[in-house]
């Protein structure tokens, strides 16, 4: 089975933990995002599922971009958003023709692709946000997703505005807000 194949069935069984927008998100968008842009902006939405997210920043004056490899997670959005804009593609977002400094917001949820980070940094406008939420392993080990610690080194071109990571178990999330300087 393909990641295409494994994400439409997922989203067909249903995330509904994915529906609603993250608190950290929602956190992070009245203390820092809002105030930044009170009119909105361009936000692109990176492995975007069900477009939470996206839905919600249409209902605030912005223009969305939702891209995921799901076409059932896409189909399933343009549902949820009917009465508001968002910008959707079905396709890998390592396809994605990120072209240099076109959005205010960059969002990556739960998506981790090492190689991806400077794609995503040359993509934000000057003073553009880029928000994520990614777990991480407590256990080093080769070819292993993001380690502890490591996400500070991958977005060191950007200015911090938030960052917290938290054990789970063996593993754990770090939350991070960052603008482009």
């Amino acid at each position: 089975m393909n990641v295409k194949e494994l994400w439409d069935g997922k989203f067909a069984q249903g995330l509904s933990s994915l529906e609603t927008p993250d608190p950290f998100f929602i956190e992070m968008y009245e203390q820092y995002i809002s105030k930044s842009y009170p009119s909105g902006g361009t936000a692109l939405d990176l492995a975007a599922g069900l477009g939470r997210h996206s839905i919600f920043l249409a209902e605030h004056q912005w223009k969305p971009t939702a891209v995921d490899i799901s076409a059932v997670a896409i189909e399933k959005l343009k549902e949820t958003a009917s009465g508001v804009n968002v910008h959707t593609l079905i396709m890998d977002i390592a396809d994605y023709d990120l072209a240099p400094e076109s959005f205010d917001l960059i969002i990556l949820y739960y998506h981790f692709d090492r190689a991806f980070f400077p794609k995503i940094f040359n993509a934000l406008k000057p003073g553009g946000l880029f928000i994520t939420k990614q777990a991480f392993s407590n256990i080093p080990k080769e070819n292993a997703p993001l380690q502890k610690e490591e996400l500070l080194a991958l977005v060191s071109s950007l200015e911090m505005i938030s960052y917290e990571e938290r054990p789970i178990k063996d593993r754990g999330v770090v939350e991070y807000l960052g603008r482009k300087i």
